[in-house]
């Protein structure tokens, strides 16, 4: 006859002994089968026994950017080249180009941000040379979420400059065709070509007239200069008193290095001294020779500083369409100034970088043909009426 009750204690399972975690963080379980483990993609995988839960969340780290990813996890090696660790490198590399003015601050951020976005695709510890043209294939697919095919074309840029900073250091011990493969590329010229077609980054001479009298002495002071000089926010931002001499301009473009010699319009002159008048006292002494300065006594070099002011305007304007920026001005001044047919002059003006024989040989263009392309550019802008700023 069997018993109903029993008195016998019931046997301990292991389940039964599992230990709580080391932290609330952990983000390992504790599986019945002595093991930490982690549920992922939909399948559990184990990292080591319960009596050392630091090995088993460092295995688990190790391996977690493979698993998340779907891939097999690939051997890690601790003194081999992550894919944090590259972009590391590369990123204190650029610091230093602009340790010593040979890149602008700017740059830099636009780097720091591509390194962040390739670190959390790749994996953090990914070795770089176990990465495979899929890797790179699912790179290309992740940066172009929400961006059009230009932001797309800087981007895959940047990523390219991080690995061939790799491949020219010696870093790689295979060619770069085969780390990457044939997807990450580029976008096509005709795929450019039609998003140029769609974004056409023009102002009208009233849009520019209305920014101009709405803006702060300074933000007006600037955006005179950039019709009138081509020039770009960076360019802006380093301005100096000795650039400006007189009626002319005298500053190299931070991007190239070329100098560059503009003449100034009246109104340009007349924005920059009210701009002048109205400079705050700046906060560093090393920015005392600088133009321009924030009412927080900073330069304006701080990334989307004069951007964010060239929104507001814009919105405050109610003046609409793609790609317009203070960029745009640069744009405007090429387009109109290319009217007068002395492509060298405003190539000059512009502070572009052509690499031609004939640049090797020119000394010099006359102060007559510079002021003449400023002129036409002025003509096309006031139309016979002066702003008052």
């Amino acid at each position: 006859m069997s018993k109903v009750h029993s008195t016998a204690k019931p046997r301990k399972t292991k389940g039964d002994l599992k230990p709580r975690k080391p932290h609330k963080d952990f983000p390992l379980f504790a599986h019945n089968n002595g093991q930490w483990s982690k549920k992922v993609r939909g399948k559990i995988h184990h990292f080591g026994k319960w009596d050392n839960p630091q090995a088993a969340l460092e295995k688990w780290l190790a391996r977690k950017d493979d698993l998340l990813a779907g891939r097999t996890p690939r051997t890690y090696d601790p003194d081999a080249l992550t894919v944090e660790r590259l972009c590391n490198l590369f990123l204190d590399s650029r610091q230093r180009l602009v340790d010593t003015g040979e890149l602008t601050k700017g740059t830099v951020v636009d780097y720091l941000a591509v390194s962040k976005f390739v670190v959390k695709s790749l994996g953090r510890t990914t070795l770089v040379e176990q990465l495979r043209p899929e890797d790179f294939a699912k790179l290309r697919s992740a940066l172009a979420k929400g961006q059009n095919v230009k932001s797309l074309e800087g981007c895959v840029a940047r990523v390219r400059a991080i690995f061939n900073y790799a491949d020219k250091n010696g870093m790689l011990e295979r060619s770069l065709n085969k780390l990457w493969g044939t997807e990450f590329k580029k976008p096509s010229k005709t795929a450019l070509d039609k998003h140029r077609n769609k974004t056409v980054r023009m102002f009208e001479p009233s849009e520019v007239s209305k920014l101009i009298k709405a803006a702060s002495p300074q933000v007006a002071a600037q955006i005179l200069l950039g019709i009138n000089c081509a020039m770009g926010p960076t360019d802006l931002a380093k301005l100096r008193f000795d650039h400006l001499n007189g009626e002319w301009l005298n500053v190299p473009r931070s991007k190239t290095g070329i100098m560059r010699r503009c003449w100034l319009w009246p109104e340009t002159r007349k924005a920059i001294q009210g701009a002048i008048a109205a400079r705050p006292e700046p906060k560093d002494p090393a920015l005392s020779e600088i133009v321009f300065i924030t009412k927080y006594g900073r330069d304006w070099g701080h990334q989307g500083t004069l951007s964010s002011e060239i929104r507001k305007l814009l919105d405050s304007c109610e003046i609409t369409g793609k790609g317009k920026t203070f960029y745009t001005l640069r744009h405007v001044f090429q387009t109109i100034a290319d009217e007068t047919k002395d492509f060298v002059a405003v190539s000059s003006c512009m502070g572009h970088a052509t690499g031609s024989i004939s640049d090797h040989y020119r000394e010099k263009i006359g102060d007559e043909r510079l002021r003449a392309v400023s002129k036409h550019v002025r003509s096309w802008l006031f139309r016979g009426q002066v702003i008052q700023g």
